[in-house]
């Protein structure tokens, strides 16, 4: 039986899927192996907010924070091609044209390099500052450099995730499910909905990480609306424009 075009058009995107995720885990490997050389003066770097020194308690674990921070630095060395990648499929697959998959995957990164750099600056001083104020100078932190990893990276890749709230709206926008009203009548139901997704997203079970981080959470809401607004004000002006006189 001949293969009908739905089928060979699907094992088509498949493959190339394919051929893009094994090129990706690749470069990311590669980036890897380049980044490790720099993997002590990386861990300073992230060690500058806590104003204290790490411990490991396990034989291995120092070996792994290295690997940590290099495969963390890899994927940041790896997120051009993605990106690349990203741009491809909006333009081969979604049918956008060249302008709009360029600047739509510039954005994406953009915020969420905005988001890892609001995490570093504001949330995780003041998130150590807090939590380790619970001491008051009678306990002296001894902190796991495996767990301290774990709360950095987990709080970057959530803050960078959460900071793509405006361009996901205006994706939606575009397809038609989503507008500036609609955001504006529910802003009861995005505290709810923020509420949830913080304590998702946030690498620790406190409920001071997940208010602070909250906080621009629904920053990024007002200002998905104010997007959303000035995307439908413009589509309005093209729309009377291209109008026929």
């Amino acid at each position: 039986m001949e293969p009908s075009l739905l089928t060979t058009g699907l094992l088509g995107h498949v493959e190339r899927l394919r051929r893009t995720l094994g090129r990706l885990v690749l470069v990311l490997l590669g980036s890897t192996l380049l980044a490790y050389p720099f993997a002590p003066r990386l861990l300073h770097l992230l060690k500058q907010p806590l104003g204290a020194t790490l411990v490991m308690y396990a034989p291995l674990e120092g070996f792994l924070a290295y690997i940590t921070v290099s495969l963390a630095a890899g994927f940041l060395l790896t997120s051009p091609l993605l990106l690349y990648e990203v741009h491809r499929f909006l333009r081969g697959v979604c049918g956008l044209p060249p302008r709009a998959a360029l600047g739509g995957t510039a954005a994406a990164g953009g915020l969420f390099l905005l988001g890892v750099a609001f995490c570093y600056g504001v949330i995780l001083p003041v998130t150590l500052r807090f939590l380790l104020g619970y001491g008051g100078g009678r306990i002296a932190p001894g902190i796991s450099v495996r767990k301290y990893l774990s709360l950095v990276l987990g709080l970057a890749a959530a803050c960078g995730a959460l900071f793509e709230l405006p361009l996901l709206a205006l994706v939606l926008q575009r397809l038609g499910l989503l507008s500036a009203a609609f955001l504006a009548r529910h802003r009861r139901y995005a505290v709810l909905l923020g509420a949830i997704a913080t304590a998702i997203l946030t690498p620790t079970p406190d409920a001071f990480t997940m208010s602070i981080l909250l906080v621009p959470v629904l920053g990024l809401y007002e200002v998905s609306i104010l997007v959303l607004r000035w995307a439908e004000r413009r589509a309005a002006r093209d729309n009377g424009s291209a109008a026929p006189a």
